[in-house]
């Protein structure tokens, strides 16, 4: 260990003695540290991902997002960006200096614009709590201090190399479940602030549990540092039910929700060795007809009436659920989807953006 790093650490450990962690505070990172460890762990994310090949999808969540970060009253960083990955998992995260990320996998899962905004609103909550930050000092403060804003600079790439494999730790592990449940409010309360419905959020998270049950595994990393889905859902229903808000008709942002993400890839793998065995999916908006249930969507639609589980779960629905004459549902379709296809509705209160 270098005598500068043995300084730094006895400086680091010095500081913990007397002024022990706080929620707010961020001891040795600067906001300029803060956005250069976003900057440069951009660069991998994109790399790893790839972003999803949609500018209209990728325009409507930066809108949200943008729209959200407008309510803020302390924005902390004078640019936030939001993007949308090409990537199958259910996921959404954030990185220091207000980098957010939602995956094509987590937006096939969201069932209306209040459930993303939800989402969005709770990364929002990451960076400017900053999260991120505080669980970097946690881990490897005293490296921190030594870097400094040169974080990302070539002189420190063994540096950078331990923030970047922690910030994809944090990714994958979460930030605690104290943030969690922190964030949560946060995205329910900022999205309260542009008209959503204070439910979305616990209504995403029930979806979230219901394809967990189905599926027997945990996403966004909801494992050990992340508090339980199902006592997610009691928060958030609790914090929604004392809200008096004003929202938005649900029916306006579930329907320009679903003609957002009409013809979005559903699963697949993007390994080369697997394009050959893999069949392409996509979502595609069905409108309700009278008569119609699960298994004769599925039957009709779809060729397979066993399918009717996996609509009702697509949509968040119980299996003993029935479907309602004119509600939009999501199924998917084998093969590509065709954009000169246009989708019909019935007519609502409420102009459409397509």
């Amino acid at each position: 260990m270098s005598k500068p790093f043995k300084l730094a650490f006895l400086v680091f450990a010095l500081y913990l003695a007397v002024f022990p962690f706080t929620v707010k505070s961020v001891p040795f990172v600067s906001l300029e540290t803060e956005i250069a460890m976003g900057k440069a762990a951009d660069v991998s994310i994109i790399q790893q991902y790839g972003i999803y090949q949609d500018k209209s999808l990728q325009l409507y969540v930066n809108e949200i997002g943008q729209n959200l970060v407008s309510k803020l009253s302390d924005k902390i960083f004078s640019k936030f960006y939001f993007r949308v990955m090409d990537s199958p998992e259910i996921n959404a995260f954030a990185l220091p200096g207000g980098y957010v990320y939602v995956t094509r996998g987590l937006l096939a899962l969201v069932n209306n614009e209040a459930e993303l905004a939800g989402v969005i609103g709770h990364e929002i909550g990451h960076i400017i709590f900053h999260h991120g930050a505080k669980q970097i000092v946690r881990n490897i403060g005293a490296q921190i201090f030594a870097i400094g804003g040169a974080i990302a600079s070539p002189k420190n790439a063994g540096g950078w190399l331990t923030v970047s494999t922690t910030l994809f730790q944090q990714i994958n592990m979460g930030y605690g479940r104290e943030a969690e449940i922190e964030s949560d409010q946060h995205g329910i309360l900022s999205g309260s602030e542009l008209g959503y419905n204070p439910y979305g959020m616990a209504n995403f998270l029930k979806s979230l549990r219901l394809k967990e049950i189905m599926s027997g595994q945990s996403y966004h990393a909801f494992q050990a540092s992340h508090p339980e889905t199902k006592d997610r859902i009691i928060k958030a229903g609790l914090l929604a039910g004392r809200m008096k808000a004003d929202f938005t008709e649900e029916s306006f942002f579930r329907r320009r929700y679903l003609n957002k993400i009409r013809g979005l890839a559903f699963e697949g793998k993007k390994h080369p060795r697997e394009i050959k065995r893999y069949k392409p999916k996509y979502i595609d908006i069905y409108e309700v007809r009278k008569g119609d249930t699960f298994q004769s969507i599925a039957q009709n639609e779809l060729n397979d009436k066993r399918k009717d589980l996996e609509i009702t779960v697509l949509n968040g629905r119980k299996e003993s659920s029935q479907p309602r004459p004119g509600e939009l549902l999501k199924i998917i379709r084998l093969g590509k989807f065709q954009k000169e296809k246009t989708l019909t509705v019935s007519p609502i209160t409420h102009q459409i953006n397509k």
